[in-house]
């Protein structure tokens, strides 16, 4: 088990991660990744989320690729337009792994009213 802190406290298992939100910014991203699992999971861009309860998420675990693409920030923004916002971290790799060879995003609760918070 693994454990990482930002808006939100995630504990890695080893095929799960936990997102338990510890701000009103960390409970919005929660919201927002079911909401965006729900309207554009069939586009296969996003890791699989397995269900989302008063902002905490829990997902498939993947493992994160080692560098990001111009090209995977640009295309995930082209197909969800609610991604394509200026303050984002979706040029951090940690954010996107692989998944039956393609790219996907596995960290995806932001949007311009909660990246402009704080």
């Amino acid at each position: 088990m693994k454990i990482k802190i930002s808006t939100r406290l995630v504990i890695l298992l080893s095929d799960k991660a936990i997102k338990i939100p510890l701000s009103k910014r960390g409970y919005l991203q929660g919201k927002n990744e079911k909401y965006l699992w729900d309207k554009y999971n069939s586009l296969g861009m996003l890791g699989k989320l397995h269900w989302e309860f008063m902002g905490v998420v829990c997902m498939k675990r993947y493992k994160p690729i080692s560098r990001i693409l111009k090209s995977y920030v640009k295309g995930i923004k082209m197909f969800i337009p609610e991604l394509d916002i200026k303050n984002c971290d979706l040029y951090n790799p940690q954010n996107w792994a692989k998944d039956n060879g393609s790219n996907i995003l596995i960290d995806y609760g932001i949007n311009e009213k909660i990246a402009k918070m704080y």
